[in-house]
């Protein structure tokens, strides 16, 4: 799956076992947005021993919160079941609320290899 940015989405690509988002995140409508990613991760995650994350946000917005609290679940449980999976939240160093971001996502993590990079 390639969906490209516009102006409220990122852009995501989604293979066998790497997941990239990159850009601003506040569609209009969050659950047209999300499900599809949702249900596509699910199944690669389901065929995979192990899937790469890597996500660089610019600007997301309460609703698209709810959606990266959703999708950061879906990983941590595939991570707890045994699967590998590693997740880079990629912030630039002059953006602090993006540091905090992945900071409050990072505490959900146990399992999951989360990484924050600098960048």
């Amino acid at each position: 799956m390639h969906l490209e940015a516009t102006n409220r989405t990122p852009e995501v690509l989604i293979s066998d076992s790497v997941l990239e988002m990159k850009g601003e995140c506040y569609p209009e409508d969050i659950t047209a947005f999300a499900e599809p990613i949702l249900e596509l991760l699910a199944e690669k995650l389901a065929a995979c021993d192990s899937f790469s994350v890597s996500l660089e946000l610019r600007y997301f917005n309460s609703s698209s919160a709810k959606f990266f609290f959703d999708f950061f679940e879906v990983l941590e449980e595939t991570a707890a079941k045994g699967k590998s999976i590693s997740i880079q939240w990629r912030y630039r160093s002059s953006d602090n609320s993006m540091k905090e971001a992945g900071e409050d996502f990072e505490e959900d993590m146990e399992v999951a290899d989360y990484q924050l990079v600098e960048i």
